[in-house]
């Protein structure tokens, strides 16, 4: 079985940083975010990845998964323009070989489920796709599934019901068999101009076809928006149990609850409340660390208040507070008397240096 991560599209929910950045790569917890999707393939087993990726951004993407060294082998497979998951998917074929079942994963949503589990019960039930679904409380935003309660076959997909078709959503994870590509082929543009992917499945549903669903009880996070970006590092930080500071030079502090402090860093007359994580090479002068937050590494700050935020890597930040927000790497800024609820990437009327 192959792994295939799509990974293209335009972040714009997450404008200006991903402009030209890929939204896969920003950081949670430390570790960009398809870090931790190719990590779910290579759990269960899963060793030969393909990834989608664009025109605009795939070649950052390239350039850090293979720095990365991951037990893997990789495929990168470009997509020029956004036109849909059922498209982007069906750019796979050539990486999929005939008769060969694969997983599919959206680049940009963290989850806990175990996929070995859902290998098993697509395998054991001789499935034609598997869709992993969660409840939730807006349908109409999602694709949608109605199933059959005892034997977890579906009955029937929508794409963004305008009525109520079901509270059980689709959210990035699924199982096909090679004939996928047949119901991509046959598809036309849905009213958005994209090839659906729900639709690709629910015409294998009218056609009596085998499509099984598995439900997530736990977290799901889409970390293409500013609060999925927060709730997931807030997630990881509180599921963290390694939380080491040996490495770290630390004077005149004090650490409370879980803080992970990487090598490299000097803290000097902080308040840290857990849980928080420092990447390497980080210097924290006079400064007041809330809990949920995440700073990456090669960073400086001095005088600066944060909670439950992220900031990327490479920036400068003096006297300046910053509550809930996203600060985007190399971000030099000074005396900010607020930064809360953004995506900052140093654009606000705030001294800079």
């Amino acid at each position: 079985m192959k792994g295939v991560i799509l990974s293209g599209g335009k972040g714009t929910r997450l404008a200006p940083i991903t402009l030209d950045y890929p939204k896969q790569l920003l950081p949670v917890m430390g570790k960009p975010i398809i870090f931790y999707t190719i990590e779910y393939l290579l759990e269960a087993g899963i060793n030969e990845i393909g990834i989608v990726v664009s025109n605009e951004t795939g070649a950052l993407i390239e350039e850090a998964v293979l720095n990365k060294k991951f037990p893997a082998t990789f495929q990168f497979i470009y997509q020029a323009e956004p036109l849909g998951l059922a498209h982007a998917i069906g750019l796979s074929k050539g990486f999929i070989e005939k008769n060969e079942d694969f997983v599919v994963l959206l680049g940009d949503n963290l989850f806990d489920k175990k996929l070995s589990s859902l290998i098993k019960t697509f395998n054991d039930t001789d499935a034609s796709s598997l869709v992993l679904l969660k409840e939730v409380d807006t349908p109409h935003a999602f694709g949608v599934v109605k199933f059959d309660a005892e034997s977890g076959r579906a009955k029937q997909l929508v794409e963004k019901p305008k009525a109520f078709v079901s509270k059980y959503a689709i959210v990035g994870v699924y199982l096909f068999k090679y004939e996928i590509f047949d119901a991509i082929a046959a598809l036309n543009p849905s009213s958005r101009g994209e090839l659906e992917i729900t639709d690709a499945i629910a015409s294998q549903v009218e056609l009596g076809q085998n499509v099984q669903t598995s439900l997530l009880d736990s977290f799901w996070y889409d970390t293409g928006t500013l609060p999925g970006l927060i709730t997931s590092n807030k997630r990881l930080l509180i599921a963290n149990k390694n939380f080491d500071n040996r490495g770290a030079d630390v004077r005149d502090s004090i650490l409370l609850g879980g803080v992970l402090i990487s090598e490299g860093c000097s803290i000097q007359n902080c308040n840290i409340m857990g849980p928080v994580y420092i990447g390497p090479n980080t210097k924290l002068k006079n400064c007041i660390v809330g809990p949920f937050t995440s700073i990456s590494e090669n960073n400086i700050l001095e005088d600066v208040e944060i909670q439950q935020s992220l900031l990327m890597q490479n920036c400068n930040i003096e006297n300046t507070k910053i509550i809930s927000s996203f600060v985007y790497k190399e971000t030099k800024v000074k005396n900010c008397r607020m930064i809360l609820d953004e995506i900052f990437n140093g654009s606000k009327l705030c001294e800079t240096y």
